[in-house]
């Protein structure tokens, strides 16, 4: 439509939401039409396929996080700054990318634990460079006793289970504990 002139990125945002949603065999082409707001004969001409619309919604996940993990490698860097200071804030970098995406991290969830062939791909072009822009640091926090975690795979995958929550915390962690506001549980994670 004229008023929405980029179909493929319509179908792309879409996409990831219902893929985030319902995993990658419950999610139907017709459906992610709709949710773009577009003929879902554009599946076709822009990504062949629903496989092809699935890897393009990564190659899209993975350019959102460019930046973050390009700002965890000069937190990492940044040798003027104490090793517990880097880590805070590479940590606030992390919540901070979660919260503000959260179709990102419930697609990656999804599709984690869904198929291995799909886990390899997120693991290899996402997971993976993110992990080895931020093991010097997490090592080196290993190092100085700032991290008890022995393994920094294992603070690694702490960390984003940590912050990888459903969209539902806040309000879960709301009803557990009538103090916690919702909107402060991005502030309390970090």
């Amino acid at each position: 439509r004229r008023d929405m002139p980029d179909g493929r990125q319509a179908l792309v945002d879409a996409a990831t939401c219902v893929f985030a949603e319902r995993g990658y065999e419950a999610a139907d082409l017709r459906t992610i039409a709709r949710v773009a707001d577009v003929d879902p004969g554009l599946v076709r001409i822009h990504f062949g396929s629903k496989a092809g619309l699935w890897e393009a919604c990564v190659g899209a996940i993975v350019a959102q996080a460019a930046p973050m993990i390009s700002e965890v490698r000069q937190i990492v860097s940044d040798a003027t700054a104490p090793v517990r200071v880097r880590l805070s804030i590479l940590i606030g970098r992390y919540v901070g990318f979660s919260f503000a995406h959260p179709e990102v991290r419930q697609f990656v969830a999804q599709h984690a634990s869904e198929s291995a062939e799909r886990a390899a791909l997120l693991t290899e072009r996402l997971v993976r460079p993110s992990y080895e822009a931020s093991l010097p640091l997490i090592q080196a926090g290993i190092d100085a006793g700032v991290i008890r975690v022995r393994h920094p795979a294992a603070f690694f995958a702490l960390l984003n289970n940590a912050v990888n929550q459903p969209r539902a915390a806040p309000v879960l962690l709301h009803q557990l504990c009538l103090d916690i506001a919702p909107e402060s549980v991005q502030e309390l994670l970090t």
